[in-house]
């Protein structure tokens, strides 16, 4: 969803910087790129690498949290190009659609919920339903299962590397749509495709013509 589906990524990264302000953390643009993808306890580790114990989630994420918040009342959230076309397109076609996230299950389903692709989803699989979360493969697993599909016959389009490395150890065909960060050579090994917008998705998978009814 972050980065692929919502510019979210932007935003979480665009927050981190006055969250350090206020938490008196220097936390640098370059830091939170990191970051990227990533579930809260790996985030933490990241910050603490950088900054020490200085940093807290604990402290930090109801100040994220209340930052984004204040932001998406006055701005609202950005769907990315194509979006709710490809999301039409997949579900008149009868293919079932799986979120899956890094992030917790309430600001997923808040999330989309406020944009109003929520209905859009058979299943929604997010860090705190699975074990590990990516770049571990589970979260990608467990969408495949409970969609009634092997993770062979799942296709896992994807923004970031840490997405990419989990689709990839799941088994699943995978196309990447950089967000923030571009794809290195190890990440353009592990994927199908390359593809500068969700706009392209269509074209490729069905041809020239495909439309919504």
């Amino acid at each position: 969803m972050d980065g692929l589906l919502l510019d979210t990524e932007a935003l979480y990264l665009k927050a981190w910087l006055p969250v350090g302000e206020m938490m008196g953390v220097p936390i640098t643009e370059a830091v939170a790129r990191k970051t990227i993808g990533h579930d809260n306890e790996k985030t933490t580790v990241i910050f603490q690498e950088h900054y020490g114990k200085a940093f807290s989630m604990e402290r930090a994420k109801p100040l994220l949290l209340e930052w984004i918040q204040d932001y998406v009342a006055k701005h609202g959230l950005r769907v990315k190009p194509g979006v709710r076309k490809l999301l039409k397109l997949l579900k008149q076609r009868g293919l079932p659609l799986a979120i899956g996230s890094s992030n917790q299950g309430q600001y997923v389903r808040a999330y989309l919920e406020e944009v109003g692709l929520l209905p859009y989803f058979d299943t929604i699989v997010t860090a705190d339903l699975v074990e590990r979360a990516k770049p571990a493969p589970d979260i990608f697993l467990q969408a495949a299962q409970n969609l009634g599909f092997s993770t062979e016959q799942c296709l896992v389009l994807e923004d970031s590397p840490i997405g990419v490395q989990a689709a990839h150890e799941a088994g699943c065909l995978t196309i990447v749509v950089p967000d923030l960060m571009e794809p290195c050579a190890v990440t353009r090994g592990r994927v199908w495709q390359v593809l500068s917008s969700l706009e392209k998705v269509p074209e490729l998978l069905f041809g020239a013509n495909a439309t919504c009814g």
